[in-house]
């Protein structure tokens, strides 16, 4: 998804700093998706669409479609199943996806128990002093507990 971020910013050119403010996204976050280290919210992609209601969202989404609205694709609508020339690498083995995204084959062992026991600890009971409640108006209220509450 990245890719077609930072493709909408070559293709509008933008620089990111400029896009982020565009869309109102903070300009780290935007900065975060381009390099990997994030993936876009909803709210980021919302606010994509909001501003640009020219991208295909299905492509922005998924890479499914024309960038763009408006544009046919030979008057049939795409598969899940369909290739994707707008998005497709020369090598196969290139992915958007990095690798530490792939499934790995599960490692299954057996694991030892041993009998062990528990011990417990018994902590004299304290005894509520007060309880206080702060506002989000910057007041408070105390409560004091008449017959000393405990735990």
């Amino acid at each position: 998804m990245k890719n077609r971020i930072q493709r909408i910013i070559d293709d509008k050119k933008l620089t990111p700093s400029r896009f982020a403010d565009e869309v109102g996204l903070n300009r780290p976050a935007v900065s975060h998706i381009l390099n990997g280290r994030n993936n876009p919210g909803l709210d980021a992609l919302q606010r994509i669409l909001a501003r640009y209601k020219d991208i295909n969202a299905a492509w922005l989404i998924s890479g499914v479609g024309p960038m763009y609205n408006g544009h046919s694709l030979d008057s049939k609508n795409p598969s899940l199943f369909d290739e994707n020339s707008e998005n497709a690498t020369e090598d196969p083995a290139i992915s958007e996806y990095p690798v530490e995204n792939e499934v790995k084959a599960a490692v299954f062992g057996t694991k030892t128990i041993e009998n062990q026991s528990v011990i417990t600890v018994n902590k004299p009971s304290v005894k509520v002093k007060k309880i206080a409640v702060f506002y989000s108006d910057n007041t408070y209220d105390e409560f004091i507990p008449v017959n000393g509450l405990s735990k």
